[in-house]
């Protein structure tokens, strides 16, 4: 070697572990990551400037291991100690990183850390020991606290499930494979530890049960939806027909092509059968209701006939009552919870229909409040044997026109207009009819206004929601 080589190589050397150690301290600064060195056999602790600020150590005091186990949470003392005695430990040389709770020394607050290290050891007697021990601490805190708030909302979310006895399942489109879970397995009346197939899932449909789920699918994403709702049937293992309740979203993929679908399945058995119970008993008393009409209708034709009546008043009374017994049908086809516009307004006027045409009908089918039903029905009963009698559709060429709208959210206009009829020179005798609409059941839907000019009846009705 040439003189002086040996030198150029040392310092050669002694360069690359200097720009090795730069390069070390900028990832370290970058990272916010403390380096520590205890040296066991003088028991001194040397921190580096962001391990001392991670502790709450001042830049210039000593740092001592009776300070930095102080600083420790004691509730987590014990296990850390453990965790140093077997990293010190020749035979073990434990790595494990460790995290662990401290209280800075300069606030008092609670930090979360993360420490690694790794022991030096020497030979010294024929024994060997830890003489050293070196490593890192970094200040995991907010990490902390989103892992913490995360298994908080996921318990939360395991026992609003528990609660409601519901079964978070997963469908990979790609794999046409199922995530199932043991409530899944009980809600479809599996052993619990059991990994059914889709298609053995599917196998417990009743008849008839996949194809309309399928379509409910498809129907929501023609609509832009990504997400849908269906009760279904199942017929499980040991023969019982139970009733379940399926949400799920479709998740797609970056390109936009869908790749999951991820849902719920609730027991919904006890409530389908408690509705059924419920319409049992509304059709019972809704017949018993109609048979209630029928017998008066009976006893007001025993009671005034002989001439004891005028028989058009008792054709109008029985009229009266089919009205009421129409109105109380179209409330049990909506489980007495409302009623269509339109599905009252047909039943009302099928009586009064003909070949001709002579009525016609315009609006939507809105929903409308139970209380709304018995008047309005009554209402269009009165007008419709009013035009029958003496209005339109008394006359060959009359017609009469029924049509509605809304004005606000709160508010639906309804139009009764005769047209063709028998002309009326003066207003009609306000009768029991129109004494029924104008001063009681107005009351009742918000405001009538009835006139009677030229060739018929017209009607204005504003029903207040």
């Amino acid at each position: 070697m040439v003189p002086g080589g040996r030198v150029a190589v040392r310092r050669s050397s002694e360069h690359r572990l200097e720009e090795s150690s730069i390069k070390l301290r900028i990832a370290l600064r970058a990272a916010h990551i403390g380096v520590w060195d205890w040296s066991i056999d003088t028991n001194e602790m040397n921190y580096s400037p962001r391990a001392r600020e991670i502790y709450g150590f001042t830049p210039d005091e000593a740092v001592t291991f009776e300070k930095v186990r102080d600083a420790t949470h004691p509730d987590d003392l014990i296990r850390t100690s453990a965790l140093a005695r077997l990293a010190l430990d020749p035979d073990i040389r434990s790595r494990e990183p460790y995290q662990y709770r401290l209280r800075k020394a300069d606030t008092g607050e609670e930090r979360w850390v993360m420490a690694h290290g790794e022991a030096i050891f020497e030979e010294s007697d024929g024994k060997t020991r830890a003489v050293r021990y070196l490593g890192t601490i970094e200040d995991i805190t907010d990490r902390k606290a989103t892992e913490l708030a995360l298994q908080e909302s996921e318990l939360r979310q395991r026992l609003a499930l528990e609660a409601a006895r519901m079964a978070v399942w997963e469908l990979d489109l790609a794999m046409d494979a199922l995530t199932t879970s043991p409530e899944l397995n009980r809600i479809y009346g599996l052993p619990l530890d059991s990994q059914p197939t889709l298609d053995e899932l599917r196998a417990l449909y009743m008849p008839g049960e996949r194809e309309r789920l399928q379509e409910i699918g498809r129907a929501a994403l023609a609509q832009g939806r990504t997400n849908f709702e269906a009760e279904y049937r199942i017929r499980r293992p040991n023969g019982t027909i139970v009733w379940l309740l399926l949400r799920a979203e479709v998740i797609s993929d970056r390109d936009g092509r869908m790749d999951r679908v991820i849902g719920v399945v609730m027991d919904v058995d006890d409530r389908k059968r408690s509705e059924e119970s419920q319409k049992l008993l509304m059709r019972e008393l809704t017949h018993r209701v109609k048979n209630s009409l029928s017998v008066i209708q009976s006893i007001a034709t025993q009671s005034f006939r002989g001439g004891r009546a005028d028989p058009a008043a008792l054709a109008t009374f029985r009229g009266r009552l089919v009205a009421l017994a129409e109105a109380n049908e179209v409330l049990l086809n909506q489980d007495w919870t409302g009623f269509g516009l339109h599905d009252l307004v047909d039943r009302i006027i099928e009586p009064y229909r003909d070949p001709h045409e002579r009525i016609a009908v315009s609006g939507p089918n809105l929903e409308m409040p139970q209380r709304l039903n018995v008047p309005l029905a009554l209402i269009l009963h009165e007008l419709c044997t009013n035009a029958s009698k003496y209005g339109a559709l008394s006359s060959v060429a009359g017609k009469v026109e029924i049509g509605w709208h809304r004005l606000d959210d709160n508010t639906l206009r309804i139009h009764w207009a005769e047209h063709g009829g028998p002309p009326i020179s003066t207003a009609p005798a306000k009768g029991f009819g129109l004494k029924l609409i104008c001063d009681v059941l107005a009351v009742e839907i918000g405001e009538v206004k009835l006139t009677a000019e030229g060739a018929g009846v017209t009607c204005d009705m504003k029903l207040r929601f």
